[in-house]
């Protein structure tokens, strides 16, 4: 982005720069598009979050990323990021119901948000937009308010997570 292009929020806010970003390709993107970028930006910062975490060395690295590395896909990161206790239940819930809908829209030639095994899990999100009075959500909607508040609330975790990383220590025999 050039300056005068610059989204206002980003001057604020700069960190937010790489979830701006997000928003401008979420916006313009297919339905199939939109669901394999928020997955995509979801194991991404999974991955940071445990990341930061972890004593920093080759071992993480190994963990996290390379061949059969034991947390290198998005099930095994939203699992792990629960277990250490660096999201929430409901966060695992709902990032655990994007992958499986990324994994419908990945591996479906033809499946849209109107299949009844995508609507139904889009109605499970816990973060979507909710239906009010005479308002009532499309599952691609449901779909896209849950993506960017979970990928939204989980943004800065990196940042704090990473004050309370393990470090070594001596452990008693």
């Amino acid at each position: 982005m050039t300056d005068k292009n610059e989204h206002p929020l980003l001057k604020t806010h700069p960190h937010l720069q790489e979830f701006v970003a997000f928003l401008e390709h979420l916006k313009i993107e297919s339905e199939r598009g939109q669901v394999l970028i928020s997955a995509a930006m979801l194991d991404d910062l999974l991955m940071q979050i445990i990341q930061a975490f972890l004593i920093k060395g080759d071992s993480a690295n190994k963990l996290l990323s390379g061949f059969n590395a034991p947390l290198g896909s998005l099930s095994s990161r939203v699992e792990a990021a629960h277990a250490l206790g660096l999201i929430s239940r409901e966060e695992r819930s709902d990032a655990t119901i994007i992958r499986k809908i990324r994994n419908e829209f990945a591996h479906t030639l033809a499946v849209s948000f109107e299949d009844q095994q995508v609507k139904d899990k889009c109605a499970a999100l816990h973060f979507s937009a909710k239906d009010y009075g005479d308002a009532v959500g499309s599952p691609r909607g449901q779909f896209s308010t849950a993506a960017t508040a979970l990928i939204l609330s989980l943004t800065n975790r990196p940042h704090y997570v990473g004050k309370k990383c393990l470090s070594w220590q001596a452990w008693p025999y």
